[in-house]
């Protein structure tokens, strides 16, 4: 799950809440004012909690934030970006460049002392900028709960295609389209409709489990599988490889939705510590890829898949832990990214609606059913329709490049010219150019890799069969 989802997951709509947050109404809103109810409130609970964070645990809380369905695509990115030795390097540049975005978030937040990622932007950058903020939030949480129901596609695949083989291509009901729609309807609906999802809150505690066993599994299947791998790249195809693989390191490594809080509830609110929590964090992220990437690459060379599940024994039972860990994660998941996008939507409703303090508690019932299902039944089409798994994550990585590189460049120009106005001293100039730097190639990576999922993933392959191993 990614960053902004823990922060208001749990998060309920109370009318004291909202009275308290908008005293005047939406439609006397002003520039100052909070977009969205739910993160604002969720930043006063970090900062009740701020004196308790050491740097180890805030380096502790940007894994787990990071870590998600990405690790599963790993194998295939490195495949992607020419191999083992190749990969790790392009990982080390991208880990310096995010480290660096990161901390211009955390020395921007320094500024007005605030507490999330919104709150810098609307301080630094103004309300359009924090609008687009929160649809970025939105359709990332949109783009994972899609990633999600694939995965459990994936796993059942994975599973029946071991357990039934030569019935697996042609029974109707092993067709990954009728699994996910089963299970998405019985399992996964139903808790989306409640306001709060406090009672998910142990059960979400097996998403680590469930993101590191796959790491288990590609050492473990290394050793285990008496397979000829596909051919082993040293260096890439091509460098429109190379660019399309950036988005997915990315959205592996992105932790910047949550960066500003996690340094709010820190002890030591400084940016020497938040410093140290940030590499720390970095290298044990980088190590976990590492060894997902290098051993999962190394079994099966060019003929990895994208979910490197898929390619398991499920009768193995090392193998049928992971995939039912994995199955119950995306459930228990899913139905707490939708309260977040829900929250971050009706921020957004409420906003261009111009609604009053009544009126937006008086629909909010109607709106949590409609949007609700609106939601799952766009995600669960267009997760039947998804030829796989990478395609998902290399559009999440085009958001992750907006909020990584074009955010935190547009806050580094309004901290330059804040500082000097007219940009006469070559400090100012210098953030003025990095900050452009950053922009420009976010916004480049962004183009690149969008234009090559819709020209080719989406359209050239859209009529691959439901299942590529039939």
């Amino acid at each position: 799950m990614k960053p902004n989802c823990h922060l208001c997951a749990n998060a309920p709509v109370k009318n004291m809440d909202l009275q308290a947050l908008v005293k005047s109404g939406f439609r006397d809103a002003k520039e100052s004012m909070p977009l969205l109810p739910m993160f604002h409130k969720e930043s006063g609970k970090v900062e009740k909690t701020r004196t308790g964070t050491s740097w180890p645990v805030a380096a502790f809380l940007l894994v787990n934030a990071a870590l998600g369905a990405g690790v599963l695509n790993y194998p295939y990115a490195y495949d992607k970006a020419g191999g083992v030795v190749f990969a790790a390097f392009l990982q080390i540049i991208m880990m310096v460049v995010l480290i660096s975005t990161m901390l211009v978030l955390v020395y921007s937040a320094d500024v007005n002392n605030d507490n999330t990622y919104h709150d810098v932007l609307l301080s630094l950058c103004g309300r359009r900028a924090q609008q687009f903020a929160a649809v970025s939030i939105l359709l990332t949480c949109y783009g994972i709960c899609i990633t999600f129901l694939i995965i459990i596609g994936d796993q059942y695949d994975r599973l029946f295609l071991s357990l039934f083989e030569k019935d697996f291509c042609t029974q109707w009901y092993l067709d990954r389209r009728f699994t996910i729609t089963v299970t998405s309807v019985l399992c996964i609906l139903p808790m989306c409709y409640f306001q709060r999802l406090d009672f998910l809150r142990y059960a979400s505690t097996l998403g680590i489990f469930a993101m590191l066993y796959p790491v288990f599994l590609t050492v473990y299947e290394y050793y285990k599988l008496d397979i000829q791998p596909g051919r082993i790249k040293v260096v890439p195809d091509s460098a429109v490889e190379v660019f399309v693989v950036i988005p997915v390191f990315s959205f592996a490594y992105q932790t910047h939705e949550i960066v500003v809080p996690v340094y709010a509830c820190m002890k030591d609110r400084n940016l020497r510590d938040f410093t140290k929590a940030t590499f720390l964090a970095m290298g044990i992220l980088f190590f976990i890829y590492c060894i997902a990437g290098s051993f999962g690459y190394m079994t099966f060379g060019s003929l990895i898949a994208p979910d490197i599940m898929e390619q398991y024994d499920a009768t193995d039972p090392v193998v049928l832990i992971g995939i039912g860990a994995l199955v119950v994660k995306m459930i228990t998941t899913y139905p707490q990214l939708v309260v977040c996008g829900r929250g971050a939507l009706d921020g957004l409703y409420a906003e261009f609606a111009h609604l009053s303090i009544d009126q937006f508690i008086k629909g909010e019932f109607k709106r949590r059913i409609v949007v609700t299902s609106l939601w799952f039944a766009s995600t669960l089409l267009l997760a039947v329709l998804a030829p796989n798994i990478g395609v998902v994550i290399e559009l999440l990585g085009c958001l992750a490049s907006v909020n990584i590189f074009i955010f935190p460049g547009l806050c580094l120009i309004a901290l330059a010219i804040r500082d000097d106005e007219y940009l006469e001293e070559f400090k100012s100039r210098m953030k003025c150019f990095v900050a452009c730097l950053m922009i420009m190639f976010g916004t480049f990576v962004f183009g690149v890799v969008f234009t090559k999922v819709i020209m080719y993933d989406m359209l050239n392959k859209s009529g691959k069969v439901p299942h590529p191993k039939c």
